[in-house]
């Protein structure tokens, strides 16, 4: 679909005031894996569940072949929902949040950075945050993320930095081109490590 057409047949800015959500789902037990499992089985797994955290670690062997580390997703697909999450991104760590699978929220260590749409938080390549938000490396950050009828909102680090945006199209590593389908969570794992402790989503009851 083109950005084009995606404009012509998105729904109007919806009145979040409005809106109601459902009971909330813990996506990460805390304990292992169930209810993910990777965007493509024939990746290498570098996802743990260890000490209550959602951890990426994806190793290269020195003087071996290139591993090629998997992104994780939910089992269950979503349509609207809040999602809340916390991250801890160590230095030069890369990761990223993908709502529905198709519209990836930037985890990234941009502390320092100037406002940019590559930076955390950001909607990736299409949508930059109105202020930089962003903690130091190493520390806990949280990202408060609303989808719904195709407008996103984020409150990063308890800062309003998007605000009832339009999604415009697809991001980069989406699973399908299809903007009007439900979706996973997919958490991006192909890049670097990452720490996840909390994801918890409340849908939208239509």
């Amino acid at each position: 679909m083109s950005s084009s057409t995606a404009r012509t047949n998105r729904p109007p800015a919806p009145d979040l005031g409005q809106v109601k959500f459902g009971e909330p789902i813990t996506l990460f037990n805390g304990k292992d894996l169930s209810g993910w499992r990777l965007t493509d089985p024939n990746s290498v797994n570098g996802w743990s569940a260890k000490d209550g955290l959602l951890i990426n670690n994806p190793i290269q062997e020195e003087n071996k072949p290139h591993k090629n580390y998997g992104n994780l997703r939910t089992d269950r697909e979503f349509e609207d929902f809040n999602l809340k999450v916390e991250v801890r991104v160590d230095k030069d760590q890369n990761s990223g949040v993908y709502l529905r699978g198709i519209y990836e929220v930037q985890v990234s260590d941009t502390f320092g950075h100037k406002v940019d749409p590559h930076n955390m938080g950001a909607i990736y390549s299409r949508i930059k945050p109105a202020v930089a938000a962003e903690k130091p490396a190493g520390e806990w950050q949280t990202l408060d993320i609303t989808l719904v009828d195709r407008h996103v909102t984020v409150i990063f680090n308890g800062k309003r930095t998007i605000e009832n945006q339009p999604l415009e199209g697809c991001t980069g590593g989406a699973l399908w081109s299809d903007v009007s389908r439900p979706g996973p969570i997919y958490l991006q794992g192909d890049h670097t490590g990452i720490a996840y402790r909390s994801l918890i989503l409340k849908p939208v009851v239509k």
